[in-house]
């Protein structure tokens, strides 16, 4: 009995720190995804004007399409589906600025 109880911790502790590691390693994969989007869009769209590139990306994201196709392009990017990925990130369609 006393050791069920220090053990049930320690396993308790061990899923916590793996589901933790799970979602830094998540968080790490979504900036670099978003930075490679933001930066393929940057080339595409030609921004005129200096903006926040968080202010951007809500320009570009208030169009539902775009979310769609943006959407789609981080799912090619996951499966390394460089076709895909260019396909969508063509059909963005950059705001006026």
């Amino acid at each position: 009995m006393t050791l069920v109880r220090p053990l049930s911790l320690l396993l308790l502790v061990l899923c916590s720190t793996n589901a933790l590691a799970s979602s830094a390693y998540e968080a790490l994969q979504f900036g670099k995804y978003k930075q490679q989007i933001t930066a393929d869009l940057k080339k595409t769209c030609h921004p005129q004007k200096k903006m926040n590139e968080d202010d951007w990306a809500n320009k570009i994201l208030s169009n539902e399409e775009n979310k769609r196709y943006i959407r789609d392009a981080r799912i090619a990017l996951e499966r390394n589906n460089e076709k895909n990925y260019w396909d969508a990130i063509s059909k963005v369609e950059c705001p006026e600025m």
